[in-house]
């Protein structure tokens, strides 16, 4: 796999834009630490980190369903095992 030398270097933050960044997190977290913690929880979610409150709440559901299935037909997988 050949790397993009230029979409990586557009990735590359500078000196001075991390300078920037690192302020503005700081002011954010000093400012408001609910509205900072909701923006990270936020990109987690964005970029497939961790599942969102109800995506884990229906995968809850679903594997409650699943077990449900396999206890009721135990018997039936053991049979046909």
């Amino acid at each position: 796999m050949e790397i993009d030398k230029a979409a990586l270097k557009e990735m590359m933050i500078d000196k001075e834009e991390r300078k920037a960044l690192k302020a503005l997190f700081t002011e954010l977290l000093f400012e408001d630490s609910g509205m900072f913690k909701k923006l990270i929880l936020e990109i987690l979610e964005e970029n497939k980190i961790i599942v969102s409150d109800e995506q884990a709440e229906r995968r809850k559901k679903i594997e409650a369903m699943i077990d449900e299935d396999f206890m009721k037909y135990e018997e039936v997988f053991k049979a046909l095992a």
